[in-house]
């Protein structure tokens, strides 16, 4: 197996302690190449000394929205520095988060802004969060966004895919589509978007899949994403794991 966890947070406060482990683990169940998605410099910095060492890791780096308000002026110049490493695949995560009023909309699209243009500027994808904001979202991209990317841990429905693809977007679905059944927008996303545009994430510590739910969510478990959409796309594993991993290489210019 050659799987692809295109998502996870595991040089983060909660997963890091465990990394050894973790490791392990991932590649046991055959995950061949981790997205480490790293929210402030300070973690990018670390992923990058793993990343050197073991080719399992790739690393990405940005600054989420629910957390704009912690990063100065000079934070974002910094990233803008950072992100030019060569082992900096992706910026990312970035986008809007409307779940709260946490963050003022304004200054969260500030922020987006900013740092799509960064990506284009090194020429990088982008790693979009986006939730219950998918019209700003969708407009945003539209102006701003020139690299393509991964729309990470994908819920924004089926009605959306057409208009995300036009700006070289991947639909990459985490462990919520397996237990979030009553989504009947993202569960139809699931089952029709085109295999060469899909990726599979765990999003860890979150999201944890069912059937092991009682546990943390770690990379390990992407298989269980992946034999879910599996079973509602009626394919063989084989056929998905071939998909995600030429998708994500054609996005990252691996291949």
């Amino acid at each position: 197996m050659r799987l692809i966890d295109s998502h996870a947070h595991v040089f983060g406060e909660f997963l890091f302690p465990r990394l050894e482990e973790i490791t392990k683990t991932a590649k046991d169940a055959g995950v061949g190449k981790i997205l480490a998605v790293c929210l402030d410099l300070k973690e990018a910095e670390t992923a990058l000394k793993y990343a050197e060492k073991d080719d399992l890791y790739d690393v990405a780096v940005g600054y989420y929205p629910n957390d704009i308000l912690k990063f100065t002026e000079r934070d974002f110049l910094l990233l803008e520095e950072f992100v030019k490493h060569e082992k900096i695949v992706a910026v990312g995560e970035i986008g809007l988060d409307y779940f709260s009023d946490d963050v003022p909309r304004s200054i969260q699209k500030e922020a987006f802004i900013r740092q799509m243009e960064l990506a284009q500027k090194v020429k990088k994808p982008i790693l979009i969060h986006n939730r219950l904001a998918a019209d700003d979202t969708l407009e945003l991209m539209k102006q701003y966004s020139k690299t393509g990317g991964i729309m990470h841990c994908y819920s924004a429905g089926y009605s959306y895919v057409k208009e995300f693809e036009k700006l070289g977007m991947y639909f990459s679905f985490s462990g919520n589509i397996t237990f979030e059944l009553e989504d009947t927008e993202t569960q139809k996303a699931v089952r029709e978007i085109a295999l060469d545009r899909i990726l599979i994430e765990t999003d860890a510590p979150n999201l944890t899949p069912v059937p092991v739910q009682d546990r943390q969510n770690e990379p390990a478990f992407v298989s269980h994403v992946a034999r879910y959409i599996c079973e509602q796309r009626k394919i063989p594993s084989e056929v998905l794991e071939t998909a995600v991993w030429e998708n994500y290489n054609r996005l990252f210019k691996k291949a």
